[in-house]
């Protein structure tokens, strides 16, 4: 109440002057932490005036209606729309009460009779001992010194505060589309004019026999079917059923997370000194029959203010196990022969025969039971340990901050085939261990200086990195690899405001690039920024205009501690994929030039009313001397190779209140994203490199083409680009292969839209893809064997003519059946061409429109806490349709970067429905 009556002159004075019809806005005004903060400053941009808020954030500041106010560096705003005489507003400052009933002494002793109180404060001889404490307002203790004296403790500027979070969430995880496979047509093929049955123990591996609907079981022991062999339907004996081989299976996980904070509070809201601790556990279960993987976390921070110098620290400890990992393709293996498997033969009725080999439905077949089955719970292993430390300190426009980070991390993998795998007859056992030590040393000085518009800032920042990775194979030798690297940046911004119609900015600054792996250090990598802001333009209040650039050159190489062994599936073809197994990791990483780099962008926002902005950039990134893998004498070495433009541009436009009520807002947000990646130069006796897949299709690095462009056989062709067919009236394929596809899309558009009203919001977020293209190699397999739905649902076409001309230029027109069961399995439409049949037939468009996720959430008042307890309803990738008839085009060929395009038995993407619960307290 003093500091309201000390304004009280002030209103006086106001008062006698009531006729100056000055406005003013008062408010309480919080920073960045959305805390009331003492000399805060608030702008007013219409006016050029500001004002300080008092300690408890409250301000005063003249102001009209719609005036825009901004604080905390301009990233708060918020538009004027009450404004009152100052006499009001100070008016509302002194709280008043209504008078009170006058309860006198004297009045009562009148009308009753005083009572004696041998116990009261009169009578007493206790006493308070004066030097108890200065200015005592609130007592914490009362402690009795003697007989008849008493000490007062005040409670002390200083307290402990304890708080924290809570949460918990829910996964149910089902697997999304798949190819479609026939279910009528057995294990089996032609002979002599008939369809015939053929079991798994002759090494059958078409599925192009009889219709499963004129077979039934003998009834005899049969170790690869319990109900017996297969034989011609008759009286007497059961029908036979077309087995279900589905590895996927609906699943649930889970992860919770403890957040609890100990902090040391002085005054109101200041903060001496914190700690964090955060535990967390998660459990992912995989779409497979039991492979999941368990995270447990522990985090510790610490942080604190001594002689001015700002002090940070931390600790995280993460421990990763899980069943298995696709590092040498186990689950691409197992959904492979779950496709394949026939209807004839069933994968879950046992994994093993009686000699104990593996139960499979043929020779080059597995059983993903098979698989799956392990005498380890746990066949990964991962663990990770960082320390950091930052400290910095501020004297007014000088500022150092040093920080050190260290990680070790230790990961094991145990890549187990058992005796009897398809590929591995004698079984492997491989342990492949990794020790990752890096640490981090970041020093960064920074000096600014600012007169009324100009603020000028200089910097320099100094980054250490030094990184040591051992990798061991038990059946390969060790691997050891280590990088010191140093950055050096200079920059100086110059920031120039003059509160009413310009605005400009420009960053100049240089960076030295050293480190002991690369052939050549660079000490030359600039970089220019700049931007220029035009102000309330066409009149228009809060409109602004920004048009802005930059050249950016900079050096990098290889990630030291990314294996690159998955380029082993360049050595083998797509039906030896079963030979697979990765051992080979990168001989050394020294002895390359630095790739380099050198990116212009050019671009322009657009504000209206700081709810709607217009942004577009246009980007052209020069990389030289790309680094690549490849096999050199049976060793997996790295290049420097080619020379690739990415260049494209985005536009993105967002909306942030298209309605906004007290209680009711809608905002939405689009981008658009087009690039394309073009080789310029490749290194002599290097051109049509295999970069990712198999050795007859991948994806290739060819000059003048597009980087990652996809090579594979193809028809043949005239001059008139018509498909030549053979006497047999099918077409020929052409001899050697070529580029057939091009997986980079026309353009990217993703959608964002949120409504929130009171406590709830519901967030919706979705994209649509247009052009690219994929090769489905997965079709082709399943062509080959028989078991697609295509396959089955054509096989009994009769007299086909395919659209060509033959080798003397005339239309075609010999007739053909796809399958004639008095010709070869190997003639007919599918198994001619080949394991990948013509793979210029298989490549498909890549569009598609999918829903990534959509939130609805809800939070609650919970006694004194706002908002302290948050419900979340979640559902990703719900609908997803595609141009191809495969699985997710954005799945990656083995789980491998860089390699989409390729689609040979890529795992399906999956659906999430789930549910997290947070609790503040």
């Amino acid at each position: 109440m003093k500091k309201v009556y000390l304004l009280l002159p002030v209103f006086a004075v106001q008062f006698a002057f009531s006729q100056d019809s000055q406005r003013y806005f008062s408010g309480t005004f919080y920073n960045e932490k959305k805390k009331p903060q003492n000399f805060l400053k608030v702008f007013n941009k219409n006016k050029g005036v500001y004002e300080l808020t008092d300690e408890k954030g409250f301000a005063i500041i003249q102001a009209d209606v719609s005036d825009t106010l901004v604080w905390n560096n301009g990233k708060n705003i918020q538009v004027v729309y009450g404004v009152y005489e100052l006499k009001n507003i100070l008016e509302r400052q002194i709280k008043r009460k209504s008078v009170e009933n006058i309860s006198s002494k004297d009045y009562d002793n009148l009308i009753k009779k005083p009572e004696a109180d041998d116990f009261s404060i009169e009578r007493s001889y206790d006493s308070l001992r004066q030097n108890a404490g200065y200015g005592v307002s609130a007592v914490r203790k009362l402690k009795l010194k003697s007989d008849s004296t008493y000490k007062l403790k005040r409670q002390p500027e200083k307290f402990l505060v304890f708080n924290g979070s809570f949460s918990t969430s829910l996964d149910i995880k089902n697997r999304n589309r798949i190819p479609k496979t026939q279910n009528r047509y057995v294990q089996g093929r032609s002979e002599n004019g008939s369809l015939v049955w053929k079991g798994p123990e002759t090494g059958e591996i078409f599925s192009f026999g009889p219709d499963i609907s004129t077979l039934g079981y003998s009834g005899q022991p049969y170790e690869y079917d319990i109900n017996g062999k297969l034989i011609n339907l008759s009286d007497g004996i059961s029908p036979a059923k077309a087995y279900n081989n589905n590895l996927f299976k609906t699943t649930v996980g889970y992860s919770n997370q403890l957040n609890v904070n100990a902090i040391i509070k002085s005054g109101g809201y200041n903060e001496d000194a914190r700690l964090s601790l955060s535990i967390g556990q998660q459990k992912d279960q995989m779409y497979f029959v039991d492979q999941f993987d368990i995270v447990n976390s522990f985090k510790a921070k610490f942080s604190t203010e001594i002689l001015k110098f700002k002090i940070n620290a931390g600790f995280n400890y993460e421990e990763n196990k899980a069943t298995n990992t696709n590092r040498i393709g186990l689950f691409n293996r197992s959904y492979q022969n779950s496709l394949l498997a026939p209807v004839s033969f069933s994968n879950h009725q046992n994994a093993y025969l009686n000699n104990g080999l593996q139960r499979s439905y043929g020779l080059f077949a597995d059983n993903p039971e098979f698989l799956f089955r392990q005498e380890s719970k746990y066949n990964y292993y991962g663990k990770v340990r960082q320390l950091n430390f930052d400290v910095s300190r501020q004297w007014r426009g000088f500022k150092l901050n040093i920080s050190q980070a260290y990680d070790n991390q230790d990961v094991m993998y145990r890549d187990v085939y058992k005796i009897s795998t398809t590929g591995f007859q004698n079984g492997l056992y491989n342990i492949r261990n990794q020790k990752n030590e890096f640490y981090n040393s970041n020093i960064s000085a920074s000096y600014q200086f600012q007169g009324r518009h100009l603020t000028n800032k200089f910097g320099l920042n100094q980054i250490l990195n030094d990184r040591k990775i051992d990798v061991s194979h038990s059946l390969d030798r060790n691997y050891f690899y280590q990088r010191t690297s140093q950055d050096y940046i200079f920059n100086y911004n110059l920031d120039y405001d003059n509160y009413n119609d310009i605005e400009f900015g420009v960053n100049l600054g240089n960076s030295f690039y050293v480190s002991n792996t690369s052939l050549k250090n660079n000490y030359w990598l600039p970089k220019v920024n700049g931007y220029f802001t035009f102000k309330d333009i066409f009149g228009w209040n809060n409109t602004d205009f920004q048009v802005l650039g930059a050249y950016t050159q900079l050096a990098a190489e290889p990630e030291i501690s990314k294996s690159y062994s998955s380029y082993t599936t360049t050595q083998f073809s797509a039906q030896d994929s079963r030979f697979y197994f990765p051992l080979k990791e990168v001989e050394t990483f020294k002895n390359l030039t630095n790739i380099n780099v050198k990116e212009w962008k050019t671009g322009f926002k657009f504000i209206i009313n700081y709810k709607m902005n217009l942004t577009a950039e246009y980007f052209d990134r020069k990389i030289k001397d790309d680094v690549f893998p490849l096999f050199e004498n049976q060793n997996l070495v790295l290049k420097n190779l080619a020379n690739h433009t990415y260049k494209g541009y985005e536009v993105n436009f967002n909306y942030d209140n298209i309605y906004r009520r007290y209680d009711f807002a809608i905002g939405s947000k689009v981008s658009f994203f087009k690039y394309r990646d073009i080789v310029n130069r490749i290194n002599s006796g290097y051109n049509n490199l295999m970069i990712s897949g198999f050795n007859d299709i991948y994806k290739t690095l060819s000059e003048g083409q597009v980087l990652g462009a996809v090579v594979g056989s193809y028809y043949q062709r005239n001059a008139d680009g018509k498909v030549i067919i053979d006497d047999n009236g099918y077409p020929i394929k052409a001899s050697g292969t070529k580029i057939i596809a091009d997986p980079t899309p026309d353009f990217v558009m993703k959608f964002s839209h949120n409504i929130i009203y009171k406590m709830f919001a519901l967030d919706i977020n979705w994209e649509w893809k247009k052009g690219g293209q994929v090769w489905n190699g997965t079709q082709a397999v399943l062509d080959y064997y028989g078991r697609s739905q295509a396959s089955g649902d054509e096989r009994n076409i009769k007299n086909y003519v395919f659209e060509g001309v033959n080798s003397n230029g005339n239309v075609n027109q010999i007739p053909v059946d796809f399958y004639n069961p008095n010709q070869s399995v190997s003639e007919n439409r599918w198994t001619r061409y080949g394991f990948l049949g013509v793979a210029e037939n298989y490549v498909q468009k890549s569009d598609y429109v999918r829903i990534n996720d959509i939130t609805f959430s809800a939070y609650f008042d919970v006694g004194k806490f706002r908002r302290a307890l948050g419900v979340s309803f979640y559902v990703n990738n719900i609908f997803l349709w595609q141009a191809n008839n495969g699985v997710d085009s954005d799945q990656n060929f083995y789980d491998f970067d860089n390699s989409r395009g390729l689609d040979f038995f890529n795992l399906p993407s999956f659906k999430t429905y789930g549910c997290t619960v947070s609790f503040k307290f």
